[in-house]
């Protein structure tokens, strides 16, 4: 982790995601209101099968991120099996379906060589410079939609005129026929009244 911190990417773990009621409700929110979720830290729907902390842990930190939208998945892990082996594949799930970027070093030890890692660093760098760079493209980009549609709105608001629409006689016909009797009746009670 030092490396990435190095680099100048700031580093949470899972025992250090926010846990503000503001950050909760943000992210979590919906979810609760439409009765998905009961509470935020709930990971009934993603794992039902909670049996170890540490699981669960792992597996509301990867729904926790993937709704965060500053934040990327990083797991380390010195192995590949053991008693969190299931929810990998469930983590790995809850992160890309969020299109969030996941990435995973499983089965990490003093016997893997340093260079190996530093080399993974820098390409996980490479991808989150490329990756944050997409983002504010796509952020400006749907700024600048928006700032043409609230200029054509305010265009299309002043050209429009200030007194009632009259219609065209033909276009009273078709509402009448359109509306059928029902117009009709009202209009004959107006005039009979």
């Amino acid at each position: 982790m030092e490396e990435f911190q190095k680099l100048g990417y700031p580093i949470f773990s899972q025992n250090t995601l926010p846990l503000d009621e503001d950050t909760l409700q943000r992210l979590f929110g919906d979810e609760v209101r439409a009765g998905v979720i009961s509470h935020p830290p709930d990971i009934g729907d993603a794992w039902k099968n909670s049996y170890s902390c540490s699981t669960n842990h792992k597996v509301w930190a990867a729904k926790f991120t993937a709704r965060h939208p500053n934040l990327v998945t990083l797991e380390a892990s010195s192995f590949k099996c053991g008693h969190d082996a299931p929810i990998y594949g469930v983590i790995e799930g809850i992160i890309e379906q969020s299109g969030t970027p996941y990435f995973c070093f499983k089965d990490l030890d003093e016997n893997k060589p340093s260079g190996s890692i530093r080399i993974r660093v820098e390409t996980i760098d490479y991808f989150l410079r490329r990756y944050r760079d997409e983002v504010i493209r796509k952020r400006k980009a749907q700024e600048e939609i928006e700032a043409q549609l609230a200029a054509l709105e305010t265009e299309l608001r002043g050209s429009m005129p200030s007194q009632p629409i009259q219609r065209e006689p033909e276009v009273q016909e078709m509402a009448a026929d359109q509306w059928g009797p029902t117009e009709q009746m009202r209009n004959a009670l107006r005039t009979s009244g």
